[in-house]
């Protein structure tokens, strides 16, 4: 059985790494280091799922979201993630149509669970 596409957009490459660390053995993984990146890849690919960072130069993760819903690909799901404890943070993601957030620093688990919670559904 092949395994599921999760593409991880984050700024910050360690970030990055860890998630691509936590996920490899369960899913497929690809990286975008910006917002801008991730639209390229998704001009080309569609993954199962998108790991979303909110906080990005240029691009953040919201005006990332809004151009993947414009490109028509509101279809993927959105996993949001953010070192930023606001909880009005969350709230702007999930009405934006995030299925989860995740927040920096991250657990280990608590990305594998969301991520099979999303994907296992």
């Amino acid at each position: 059985m092949e395994k599921k596409h999760v593409l991880v957009v984050d700024d910050v490459s360690t970030n990055l790494r860890c998630i691509g660390e936590i996920l490899k053995d369960y899913y497929k993984i690809s990286m975008a280091k910006s917002g801008e990146a991730a639209l390229t890849f998704l001009a080309e690919q569609k993954p199962d799922l998108i790991i979303l960072d909110v906080f990005m130069p240029n691009l953040d993760g919201y005006q990332t979201m809004e151009l993947i819903k414009e490109r028509g690909l509101s279809e993927i799901p959105v996993i949001f993630l953010s070192a930023d404890s606001e909880i009005a943070t969350e709230e702007k993601g999930l009405q934006m149509g995030a299925v989860d957030f995740i927040r920096k620093p991250f657990e280990p688990n608590r990305v594998l669970e969301c991520v099979q919670k999303v994907l296992e559904a």
